[in-house]
């Protein structure tokens, strides 16, 4: 299943190079938004709850802060997310790891 989730990434790749053929400028907000969404069905497949969190919160808020404010402020605003959301995944499996150990 995650071989088939990782596949139909091939559909993002072409959105984003329309994307970069008619509004360059908005590339970095259209990757963001795409990484969010290609989190989703990982949710579903490790049954992870914040998988499924950051794939709806990373596309809203690429999309909010891409449109309003500078690429760099989405870069940064990124790393940010990202950082969050490393930190959240190592709680959740430790929380996980906890339940079958008892």
């Amino acid at each position: 299943m995650g071989i088939l989730f990782s596949v139909n990434q091939i559909l993002y790749l072409l959105i984003a190079m329309w994307v970069y053929g008619t509004v360059p400028e908005k590339m970095l907000m259209v990757i963001a938004m795409i990484f969010g969404a290609h989190l989703l069905p990982y949710g579903w497949l490790y049954k992870s709850k914040v998988y499924m969190f950051f794939s709806v919160v990373i596309p809203i808020s690429a999309l909010i802060v891409g449109i309003t404010l500078e690429a760099y402020v989405l870069a940064i605003m990124m790393v940010g997310i990202e950082i969050l959301f490393s930190v959240c995944l190592v709680f959740e499996n430790r929380l996980k790891i906890k339940k079958l150990a008892s």
